[in-house]
């Protein structure tokens, strides 16, 4: 059985905001929520995936990318290959996305 790596979400936003140049300020209105909210999200050990889609067009960062690699989401049969360009990040996508990730992660 494979060993499932505990990833902190939070941390991995928190260092990606640090190198970004952005104030706390600034990613707060962005994300339409006060300060305390952005401080917040850096302690999360978990998120949801339109938080996360949100965050990585403001952080030109993809996050998701970083989760597959993190978790090691592979299929042994099955190369599974999904670009989605920041520009075009929006809930559709995401929960389509999410539910695809979902069915891999299911399947025997």
């Amino acid at each position: 059985m494979t060993e499932i790596k505990e990833v902190h979400i939070g941390q991995l936003v928190k260092s990606v905001f640090d190198s970004s140049g952005m104030s706390v300020s600034e990613l707060a209105r962005r994300l339409h929520c006060e300060r305390t909210n952005v401080y917040t999200i850096f302690r999360r050990r978990t998120m949801d995936v339109e938080l996360l889609a949100m965050l990585s067009k403001i952080l030109n960062h993809n996050f998701f990318e970083d989760v597959v690699k993190l978790y090691g989401l592979t299929c042994p049969h099955t190369q599974l290959n999904i670009q989605i360009p920041l520009e075009e990040f929006n809930i559709e996508k995401m929960s389509r996305l999410a539910e695809l990730l979902t069915n891999l992660n299911t399947k025997p």
